[in-house]
Protein backbone atom coordinates (compact mmCIF):
# COMPACT_ATOMS: atom_id res chain seq x y z
CA UNK A 1 0.00 0.00 0.00
CA UNK A 2 1.16 3.53 -0.78
CA UNK A 3 1.80 5.93 2.11
CA UNK A 4 0.81 9.58 2.09
CA UNK A 5 3.61 12.08 1.66
CA UNK A 6 1.45 15.05 2.65
CA UNK A 7 2.02 17.27 5.66
CA UNK A 8 -0.15 16.96 8.78
CA UNK A 9 -1.69 20.30 9.73
CA UNK A 10 -1.29 19.77 13.49
CA UNK A 11 2.47 19.17 13.66
CA UNK A 12 3.80 19.77 10.11
CA UNK A 13 5.26 16.23 9.92
CA UNK A 14 4.74 13.75 7.09
CA UNK A 15 1.35 12.03 7.27
CA UNK A 16 2.24 8.40 6.34
CA UNK A 17 -1.48 7.54 6.05
CA UNK A 18 -2.73 5.06 3.45
CA UNK A 19 -3.30 6.60 -0.01
CA UNK A 20 -6.61 5.87 -1.76
CA UNK A 21 -7.88 6.53 -5.28
CA UNK A 22 -11.47 7.45 -6.17
CA UNK A 23 -12.97 4.99 -8.65
CA UNK A 24 -15.30 7.70 -9.98
CA UNK A 25 -12.96 10.62 -10.69
CA UNK A 26 -9.39 9.38 -10.10
CA UNK A 27 -8.71 11.71 -7.15
CA UNK A 28 -5.88 10.45 -4.93
CA UNK A 29 -5.21 11.20 -1.27
CA UNK A 30 -5.35 9.96 2.28
CA UNK A 31 -8.37 9.69 4.57
CA UNK A 32 -8.49 11.66 7.82
CA UNK A 33 -11.01 11.82 10.66
CA UNK A 34 -10.99 15.66 10.60
CA UNK A 35 -11.49 18.06 7.69
CA UNK A 36 -8.21 19.35 6.22
CA UNK A 37 -6.07 17.22 8.55
CA UNK A 38 -3.41 16.69 5.86
CA UNK A 39 -2.21 18.70 2.88
CA UNK A 40 -2.88 15.66 0.64
CA UNK A 41 -6.21 14.61 2.15
CA UNK A 42 -8.55 13.29 -0.53
CA UNK A 43 -11.29 11.62 1.51
CA UNK A 44 -13.32 12.19 4.66
CA UNK A 45 -13.63 9.58 7.39
CA UNK A 46 -17.02 8.67 5.86
CA UNK A 47 -15.19 7.74 2.61
CA UNK A 48 -16.48 10.82 0.71
CA UNK A 49 -14.23 12.03 -2.11
CA UNK A 50 -13.31 15.72 -1.73
CA UNK A 51 -13.19 16.20 -5.50
CA UNK A 52 -16.42 14.64 -6.79
CA UNK A 53 -18.38 13.85 -3.60
CA UNK A 54 -18.77 10.11 -4.30
CA UNK A 55 -19.14 7.96 -1.20
CA UNK A 56 -17.56 4.52 -0.84
CA UNK A 57 -15.86 4.64 -4.27
CA UNK A 58 -12.26 4.46 -3.02
CA UNK A 59 -9.58 1.82 -3.40
CA UNK A 60 -6.14 1.52 -1.83
CA UNK A 61 -3.22 2.38 -4.09
CA UNK A 62 -0.43 -0.18 -4.35
CA UNK A 63 3.05 1.04 -3.39
CA UNK A 64 4.32 1.38 -6.98
CA UNK A 65 1.57 3.92 -7.88
CA UNK A 66 2.59 6.25 -5.07
CA UNK A 67 2.62 10.00 -5.70
CA UNK A 68 6.01 11.74 -5.51
CA UNK A 69 7.16 13.10 -2.14
CA UNK A 70 6.07 16.65 -1.40
CA UNK A 71 8.32 19.11 0.41
CA UNK A 72 6.84 20.43 3.68
CA UNK A 73 5.90 24.10 3.60
CA UNK A 74 7.20 25.36 6.91
CA UNK A 75 6.02 28.89 7.26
Amino acid sequence: MALCTGERKTNQLQCYGTVYKCKSCGNEGCMQNKEHGCSSQGFSVLERCYKCGSVGQMEMLPNEERAPRKTPSFG
